[in-house]
């Protein structure tokens, strides 16, 4: 655990044991609502199922899932910034929806005045990928082969304005790389044509493609952030490599509408630190692709405003506008 992390948990746990009789005044629903706005199945699905199961234990109140996908989790995103702010509906989500206001247009809630940060859950790298066959082992191998080719690279994203379409597009921006960008509908086909090199190289999330590099059928040439990975130790971060600050990996939290009560925040936010610090609930974790993150709300609002600083003027220049 993070020092800093520490004393903050320390303290919000102080105030959560003096503030009992209020809070519970104030969270007084039997059945807590946490709403994942993707299709069951995902990483941020296996993450809400493991941590709803041990907040009920923990907390005495039932907590459970319901899938709310579509619009790029968008129609989710709404329905719980628009509910009661009473505790009682919480989302799962993933920290790149702070660029969310510069991607969207018409955006109908604001991630940061209409969404409040309770705690972090789990985290996925993104990983720069290829089939073994691929001319370069390092990003700047892969740079220089861009360079030498008439037309280029092509890579592979699950989806156009993700933040691992922003990053590798960084990389571009900082050295000259001549990469085309070939955007999928997910992962899942993105991925496919990695494997065959229909594409020469993919950014895509550890959690779905470890295997992969770990059966010799890809090779993994970064992980886009500053350290490593738990996920893949053996892969060197793109700090290493003279890249830093590539915010792509995805930081799984839970939020709460914006006037939940302080109170309510910080109790579920208390239990959702001692939970996800488990060793049990990270192991589980570690099987599904995620590296549990233990993160107080203060934590996760300086991360948001990093990820929105750095990309928005990425946004801005590739006039990215989704819907």
């Amino acid at each position: 655990m993070r020092p800093i992390a520490m004393l903050i948990a320390l303290g919000l746990s102080a105030t959560s044991a003096i503030a009992t009789p209020a809070v519970a005044a104030d969270f007084n629903c039997a059945r807590v609502k946490i709403v994942v706005p993707y299709a069951a199945g995902g990483s941020a699905d296996v993450a809400a199922r493991l941590v709803a199961d041990r907040l009920t234990k923990e907390m005495g109140k039932t907590f459970y899932v319901e899938n709310k996908g579509g619009a790029a989790s968008n129609i989710g995103n709404d329905y719980v910034a628009k509910s009661d702010p009473d505790g009682c509906t919480l989302l799962v989500n993933g920290t790149v929806i702070a660029t969310f206001k510069d991607s969207f247009p018409n955006l109908r809630y604001d991630p940061f005045t209409d969404l409040t940060p309770v705690g972090g859950l789990g985290s996925t790298p993104s990983i720069i990928l290829a089939a073994p066959q691929l001319a370069a082992n390092d990003i700047k191998g892969l740079v220089a082969l861009s360079k030498s080719k008439p037309n280029g690279l092509t890579f592979a994203i699950a989806g156009y304005g993700l933040q691992q379409h922003l990053a590798t597009v960084e990389i571009a921006r900082r050295t000259d790389a001549k990469f085309v960008t070939v955007p999928y509908k997910g992962g899942g086909p993105a991925l496919t044509d990695v494997l065959s090199a229909r594409v020469d190289f993919g950014t895509l999330l550890g959690g779905t493609t470890k295997a992969f590099v770990e059966q010799g059928k890809l090779k993994a040439i970064a992980v886009l952030q500053d350290k490593r990975s738990a996920l893949l130790p053996n892969v060197p971060s793109a700090a290493e490599q003279g890249f830093p600050g590539l915010l792509a990996g995805i930081q799984f939290l839970l939020f709460a509408p914006a006037k939940t009560p302080k109170g309510v925040v910080a109790d579920i936010s208390a239990s959702l630190y001692k939970v996800v610090g488990e060793k049990d609930l990270q192991e589980h974790f570690l099987k599904a692709g995620l590296e549990a993150t233990p993160m107080m709300p203060e934590e996760l609002s300086k991360e948001m405003h990093a990820l929105r600083d750095a990309y928005a003027p990425i946004i801005k220049k590739l006039d990215i506008k989704l819907n």
